[in-house]
């Protein structure tokens, strides 16, 4: 008996040896995991194909926000990405004097191709060529010829934001000692240069001490545009080529009439006065997606301020005060025409916590573990108008909301909702903007869909070929192209596929334009010349389509962007 235990215990023994020999080694940084996806290749100049090293090369998806997808090149401008789960990607290489590229553009203001990988898909011998950014420099003169040091100088190029073309800040530089600036890491296109003197904390004295006589008139210095125009749309434009530096765009500030704002700030939840309080100017124009003026603090205890050297022209003038990290502001406006300004109050106050309450039809579908509620302001980015979570109820609370206009934003929906419409109280809002006053806090109602229908098909060109990285656009019927929120716009993928989801019910018309700039399709002018280029579709609820695109060239068109 005892052998016939023994004999038995070593079959267990010999059964679990052998087991232990079959077992999987763990996976090590080396290897490549075999439902993962395997992306390698080089980066290089575009001039002349030299390997960069050094070059980021990164993979975004935008549903993974835990995870981090990069690495850098090597001497011979190599790079491998291993174990990178499938999914849709953006994916980008970028280095210092180099201008960013995205797979799939043919020049820097397109959009590039969403990047689908595959499980077990394994890329290989990619090329990423990168162009050397341009630079714009010069130098920044007083009316007496001497330098002006201090001086912001920017690059500015045309976008387009809710239909309209405006002016977006690419980059910034101080003029030095010598009045010199230089704007660097240019992308191939259009600028325009604005100069401004150094505006924040600018010593400027009192009226009361400066010599001169009540609204007499001052002179001083304000934004100018290359080379001598006070309205952007009047400059004239600099063209910046791939890798050049165009140089000696000097630019000669000239003082004009200048008038002050004077006024008072009334702190209403501070005990100590309202010293310390930022202020800040805006212009209402709306040409400049950013475009403040001045800016100073409060030094006064009782409140009193002086704004100086303010152009003729519309402005919003904020004030803001941070407290126990609370912020809080108020805004008012004020028109300069020919005379100081006087009297102007601004009342620093507890803002408003406005409820509200998502509603949903079809079941509820979010792309994250939670939605959020943020209220953001139209004109100022120094006003913070607050976020909130949304609670089980569906419930939400947007807290100390101060004075101004917000645009409600909505986060975390999957691509298939649509929101259906935003009331504020009793009335439906136009392009989810809304009022906040004083000591008013009627509550929000937004109703979401997660019914929105779904459009997929491809783009080819006259040869019939699928294009990679265009835009794909729905515009809605006449009727409702004021809504900007029911515009959709994708990218093709790197197989000229596209994927349109979350269209509210309705007749649209699909557009893929060769070189668009983003947005320039909410611009009727825009569009008209293509109208009978587009594919009329009609969605309702749930629908899934397909439509197929051709290709379409500015060049068709008189109009040409």
């Amino acid at each position: 008996m005892r052998s016939k235990i023994l004999s038995l215990a070593l079959q267990l023994l010999l059964t679990v040896w052998a087991a232990a020999q079959t077992t999987v080694k763990p996976t090590t940084n080396n290897e490549v995991k075999e439902e993962t996806c395997v992306v390698s290749g080089k980066v290089v100049r575009k001039a002349d194909s030299v390997p960069l090293k050094g070059a980021t090369v990164q993979l975004v998806n935008g549903e993974d926000r835990e995870n981090t997808i990069a690495t850098k090149t090597g001497p011979d401008g190599h790079f491998e990405l291993r174990n990178v789960p499938a999914g849709q990607y953006r994916f980008k290489a970028m280095r210092n004097g180099y201008v960013e590229y995205e797979y799939g553009q043919k020049k820097a203001a397109d959009p590039g191709a969403t990047f689908t990988l595959r499980a077990g898909q394994r890329m290989r011998d990619l090329i990423f060529k990168l162009a050397r950014a341009g630079v714009i420099t010069g130098r920044i003169y007083d009316d007496d010829g001497e330098a002006m040091p201090g001086a912001i100088v920017s690059a500015l190029r045309q976008i387009y934001k809710d239909g309209r073309k405006q002016f977006e800040i690419t980059n910034s530089d101080r003029s030095n000692d010598l009045g010199e600036y230089r704007l660097h890491g240019l992308a191939p296109g259009r600028y325009y240069v604005s100069v401004q003197p150094q505006t924040w904390n600018r010593v400027v004295g009192d009226r009361e001490f400066s010599g001169t006589e009540k609204n007499g008139g001052e002179r001083g210095y304000a934004r100018i545009y290359y080379p001598n125009a006070a309205d952007p749309t009047r400059a004239t434009n600099i063209e910046v080529k791939e890798g050049e530096e165009v140089p000696a765009v000097d630019i000669l500030m000239k003082e004009v009439a200048v008038y002050r704002v004077r006024g008072k700030v009334l702190n209403l939840i501070s005990k100590h006065g309202s010293r310390e309080t930022g202020m800040q100017v805006m212009r209402r124009n709306g040409k400049l997606d950013w475009d403040w003026l001045t800016g100073a603090n409060v030094s006064k205890s009782d409140g009193t301020f002086e704004i100086p050297e303010m152009v003729p022209g519309e402005y919003t003038v904020l004030a803001f005060w941070g407290d126990e990290g609370k912020m809080y502001s108020t805004q008012e406006d004020v028109d300069v025409v020919n005379a100081d300004v006087d009297g102007l109050i601004l009342s620093i106050g507890p803002g408003v916590n406005i409820a509200g309450q998502v509603n949903w039809e079809g079941k509820m579908s979010l792309e994250g573990d939670e939605v959020s509620i943020t209220a953001s302001p139209v004109q100022s980015g120094f006003v913070w108008g607050g976020m909130a979570r949304v609670n089980e109820g569906q419930q939400f609370t947007l807290k100390d909301v101060p004075q101004g206009v917000f645009r409600l934003e909505i986060n975390g929906l999957s691509k298939d909702c649509y929101i259906k419409e935003v009331r504020q109280g009793e009335n439906l809002l136009s392009d989810d903007f809304f009022r906040v006053a004083r000591g008013a806090a009627i509550p929000l109602e937004v109703t979401v869909s997660s019914r929105g229908a779904k459009v997929e098909g491809t783009v080819t060109n006259e040869d019939s070929l699928p294009v990679a990285g265009v835009w794909v656009v729905a515009i809605p019927e006449e009727a409702k192209s004021k809504q900007h929120r029911l515009f959709k716009a994708e990218t093709t993928d790197q197989f000229g596929h596209f994927s349109l989801r979350g269209l509210a019910p309705g007749k649209y018309k699909l557009f893929s334009w060769d070189g668009a700039e983003r947005g320039v399709w909410e611009d009727e002018d825009f569009v008209k010349p293509f109208e009978e280029k587009g594919v009329t579709v009609e969605v309702v609820d749930g629908d899934r389509k397909a439509a197929d695109l051709s290709l379409i060239q500015l060049k068709d068109a008189a109009i040409k962007n």
